[in-house]
């Protein structure tokens, strides 16, 4: 087991601190809810832990099989926490189906995510043949 800084999943922000982009979004109870990976430290690890140097190739959101978005992005009911310009290179990551609940009714909206973000799970777009 190495360590986050070391692990080829993790995104540094700050020197000490970044997000793990293990896993891909999973849907959300609310519509245009943006997706935000879980923070670790630089020293903390987990069983998934992939060394950096891993031949792998990680997907961005805007080049994935699974990622959802119009030439305008979203346009969100809501802004909440990301600023107008953020939105129109946006989409929404479909990579998982909506997980059975507990109760009847909720409508399930797949989460917001730009097109630089990018997670283990992505799958490249197949190119098109214009031969």
């Amino acid at each position: 087991m190495g360590r986050c800084d070391e692990c080829l999943f993790w995104k540094m922000a700050r020197p000490t601190e970044g997000w793990c982009r293990k896993y891909a979004p999973k849907p959300a109870s609310e519509a245009d809810r943006v997706a935000h990976w879980p923070t670790t430290h630089g020293a903390q690890g987990c069983g998934e832990f992939v060394e950096i140097t891993t031949k792998f190739d990680f997907v961005f959101c805007g080049q994935c099989r699974y990622w959802q978005s119009s030439a305008t992005g979203i346009l969100p009911v809501d802004r909440l926490d990301k600023p107008a310009q953020w939105w129109t290179h946006a989409g929404h990551c479909i990579r998982y189906a909506p997980e059975p609940i507990s109760e009847p009714g909720p409508r399930a909206f797949w989460r917001a995510t730009h097109h630089t973000d990018g997670c283990s799970e992505g799958v490249l777009r197949p190119t098109v043949d214009e031969s």
